[in-house]
């Protein structure tokens, strides 16, 4: 199979397991709080990926320095601050968002992400997109406010939720984050290899979620309650995982654009297996991720 193909059936596996993720964040917010849950899931996934990581790389038992110093640059480690002191805050707006607000309106959000990196992109990595992207960025605008049609307000086109919805808000700062964290992923695998990159960040994040956890002073939460949250973790970790790999091959927006087909499948599936009312939001995901994908074309 053409290598490229491959790395769009990568992305394409990243979008399920973002989807899964987001269904079983928002399933373990009916039963967890939210540090518990950003603990759990971040926990679960740096056990998951640190186990592959010592079998794709024995010698990180036996000599880890020396091989450290062999896989990675010398700004790996500074990328691994930003990435993991960023994300750690990310996760933690989206666990809210999720809490506060339907599955079926905040996911579509992070598809402002592949908007964002209109301005990220060409800053962090170089990667420019001519003007063909803007109408990108008019499709996502005009999904956003679909999002909310249909609704009793009666309006076609509402944005006023995203200013009062505290969910839509914590997504938006979400795809904010995103929209920065993505480049440094991208950075990062050059600084090292796509296994390496991603367990090191997903231990420094589960490190600061569990310091979070414990900073709040809660009891131990019983197991049976999180394991929405240690599900969405290990499909992370895999998702995570692949995307990485993606990203080597492609560039950031296409792995990104791909990867928020999981907005669309979270719409679909949070009707049948949250019971949520998903209204026109099908819709409104459908046009915003046509937006994505008119950036995606526009950066090739």
């Amino acid at each position: 199979m053409d290598l490229a193909l491959l790395a769009l059936f990568a992305a394409l596996v990243t979008a399920i397991c973002q989807s899964l993720t987001d269904l079983g964040t928002k399933a373990a917010t009916r039963e967890a709080d939210d540090r518990a849950i950003l603990a759990a899931q971040w926990g679960v996934g740096a056990l998951l990926l640190t186990a592959s990581c010592l079998i794709a790389h024995p010698g990180l038992l036996s000599a880890p320095g020396a091989t450290l110093a062999e896989v990675t640059r010398p700004n790996f480690w500074t990328l691994l601050a930003w990435s993991g002191a960023l994300n750690v805050v990310a996760y933690a707006l989206y666990i809210r968002a999720f809490r506060l607000s339907d599955a079926s309106l905040v996911a579509p959000l992070v598809l402002l992400t592949p908007v964002l990196m209109l301005v990220t992109s060409p800053v962090m990595t170089g990667e420019q997109a001519p003007p063909l992207g803007m109408f990108g960025v008019l499709f996502t605008v005009l999904g956003v406010g679909l999002l909310d049609a249909n609704q009793t307000n009666g309006k076609r086109f509402n944005f006023a939720i995203f200013a009062r919805d505290a969910g839509a808000r914590s997504m938006i700062a979400t795809a904010v984050i995103w929209s920065v964290t993505a480049n440094i992923d991208k950075l990062g695998v050059q600084a090292s290899t796509p296994l390496i990159w991603i367990t090191a960040v997903t231990i420094v994040i589960a490190l600061c979620a569990f310091a979070y956890w414990a900073a709040g002073g809660r009891p131990a939460p019983r197991l049976r309650t999180l394991r929405y949250a240690l599900g969405a973790g290990s499909a992370m970790a895999f998702g995570n995982t692949v995307q990485m790999w993606a990203l080597t091959v492609l560039f950031t927006p296409y792995v990104i654009a791909i990867k928020r087909l999981s907005a669309l499948f979270t719409v679909l599936a949070s009707g049948r297996v949250l019971k949520e009312e998903t209204g026109g939001r099908l819709l409104g995901a459908a046009v915003m991720l046509a937006g994505a994908v008119m950036i995606a074309l526009a950066r090739g």
